[in-house]
Parts: structure tokens; C-alpha cells; sequence
């Protein structure tokens, strides 16, 4: 059975992706075959700062009683990672980026996601 607690929970695996993001955008700039320089360490500490963001506001509401508020955080988190699925997939496919690990991740998180949002 899957539920909002279980989905916000498994969604604050994006914190550790921000963390990375924040303290080591040229590694992982590396890895999705992103050219190095100022512009991908400010954008990474950008994400990064963004993806924690995420993190902690569904780690801290995963325990919330389920009313509006929970779902408007549910709903919100759920299209966080539907926008960031799709990217990752057309990243993969279009740029030739190393997005399909990030891409799988996220899609992961995602179907969850969609489950609940259609059965609520």
C-alpha cells in the first residue's frame, strides 16, 4: 500500500542529489557531461540549494495530518518531480547526457506520486 508518508519520505532522497549539487557542482557536472566553468558551479549551487530546499519542506511535512495543507505539499512535490523526470529523460535522449540513472530515480518517486494523486 502506498502513502503520502512513504512518497514524501522517499522524496527527501533528493537532499543527498542537492547536497552533492551544493558542495561539488564540478563532479557532478562531470558525470552528467555538463562543460565545466563558473556558469555550472553557479547553477549546481542553484539546484542544489533548490533540491534541499524540497528535501527538507517533504521530510518535515511527511508526518503533517492529511488535510489541505498535506496535499497542497503533496501535489507540489509530485510536480517537482514529474518536471524534473521529464527533463532528465529529454536530457538523456536529446542532449546526450548521463541522465538515465537520474532519470530512473526520479521516475521512481514519481509513479508513487501519481498513484496517490489519482486515488485522492
Amino acid at each position: 500500500m502506498i502513502n503520502s508518508k512513504l512518497v514524501l519520505t522517499a522524496t527527501t532522497v533528493l537532499g543527498i542529489f542537492g547536497l552533492g549539487w551544493l558542495i561539488v557542482p564540478d563532479i557532478l557536472g562531470r558525470y552528467w557531461k555538463i562543460a565545466p566553468g563558473a556558469n555550472l558551479d553557479y547553477m549546481g549551487h542553484r539546484y542544489g540549494a533548490l533540491l534541499i530546499g524540497l528535501a527538507v519542506t517533504v521530510w518535515l511535512g511527511r508526518d503533517a495530518p492529511n488535510t489541505r495543507a498535506r496535499r497542497a505539499l503533496m501535489v507540489g512535490a509530485f510536480v517537482s518531480l514529474v518536471l524534473t523526470t521529464a527533463l532528465s529523460l529529454y536530457g538523456a535522449l536529446a542532449l546526450g547526457l548521463n541522465a538515465w540513472p537520474p532519470f530512473a530515480v526520479e521516475a521512481a518517486l514519481s509513479v508513487p506520486g501519481a498513484r496517490l494523486e489519482l486515488t485522492a
